[in-house]
């Protein structure tokens, strides 16, 4: 995939419990959700993924730090010669959490939202600025490398600079910024704050900008109109071999907290998952998938993407996702 280096992504969400009730939250946790798959069923789905061609497990939430076998479920994605990343909001993050986990993750990611009002304000806690910033001090003297990921809002990108320069003195070494999609409590919270082409366009300056002066790695998850034209097999928008393992076109493959097996993101639309992994083990989910209307979706999509005028950065992930939902819309309608 042309997102992701190359590389094939196991997206596990192990829990909806999170200690924040984050605004733009894609998954609608909170301290009240308890909903999480069991490590046993996890264990057993990273094995498969591995089988498949995966070789990143990216654990997300809710928050992980929150799931008490978070240890055991990154120890599972080693053993089965993974890479592994968390993305935590840092908040819950005691020294003796990050002792557990220290030598099992390659990578943490701490989000900030923002300047310390606006991060504030959509994390919906005063404090947790400053707490994430304590969290990553924390990871980046236990020798846990850091990357801080960014929600890119309607209004935020002229904050990016300020974002990165807290990042960088507190030891971060990555700062990837994220679009915001209209999904889970962002659909209700943040409606009208999905990031527009002039705000990508910016966003894209700064983060030139910010890798000179400050040393940062950067990544904008949107990409130019002319790579989504010419890498067409990157996008999963090209003909597929029958006999190719799924991580070798299909990235991120996610599992959500309630066990759901669906591609690209959480909450894509059910008529294009895979099944239960309660239900059934990953591989064979895998095995028995009828890959042809998700693969007709994202060939569509993405020639709406090459002929229209949605501008020259383009979010993949977030148009693919609000096309499945159209799509279903306008088959009801018809």
């Amino acid at each position: 995939m042309g997102q992701t280096g190359g590389r094939a992504v196991l997206q596990v969400h192990p829990t909806r419990l999170c200690n924040l009730r984050c605004l733009h939250c894609y998954s609608s946790s909170g301290p009240d959700v308890a909903e999480s798959v069991p490590i046993g069923v996890l264990s057993a789905v990273v094995r498969d993924a591995a089988g498949l061609g995966y070789d990143v497990m990216s654990v997300s939430g809710g928050e992980p730090f929150l799931y008490p076998e978070l240890p055991a479920l990154l120890r599972a994605a080693r053993d089965a010669g993974m890479r592994t990343t968390v993305t935590t909001n840092a908040v819950a993050l005691t020294q003796r959490r990050i002792g557990l986990v220290r030598g099992l993750v390659d990578l943490v990611a701490v989000s900030l939202d923002g300047d310390q009002g606006t991060h504030d304000r959509i994390r919906d806690q005063e404090g947790a600025f400053d707490k994430a910033l304590a969290g990553i001090r924390r990871l980046t003297e236990a020798g846990i490398p850091v990357g801080v990921i960014t929600t890119l809002t309607q209004g935020n990108a002229t904050q990016l600079g300020e974002v990165a320069l807290a990042a960088s003195q507190s030891g971060a070494l990555l700062l990837q910024v994220h679009p915001l999609e209209p999904e889970g409590a962002a659909n209700r919270r943040m409606a009208g704050e999905r990031p527009d082409a002039v705000e990508l366009a910016y966003a894209a300056v700064e983060l030139g900008r910010i890798a000179e002066e400050h040393g940062l790695a950067v990544q904008l998850d949107a990409v130019p109109r002319t790579m989504l034209a010419r890498k067409p097999e990157a996008f999963m928008a090209a003909p597929v071999a029958d006999e190719q393992p799924l991580g070798h076109w299909l990235t991120p493959l996610v599992i959500e907290a309630n066990g759901a097996a669906v591609p690209v993101a959480y909450g894509f639309d059910r008529r294009y998952w895979l099944g239960n992994v309660h239900d059934r083990p990953l591989a064979e989910l895998a095995g028995g998938w009828d890959a042809v209307p998700f693969r007709d979706l994202c060939r569509a999509t993405w020639q709406r993407l090459v002929d229209g005028r949605s501008g020259p950065l383009i979010p993949w992930y977030g148009h693919l996702v609000r096309a499945s939902r159209t799509a279903r819309t306008a088959s009801a309608g018809s």
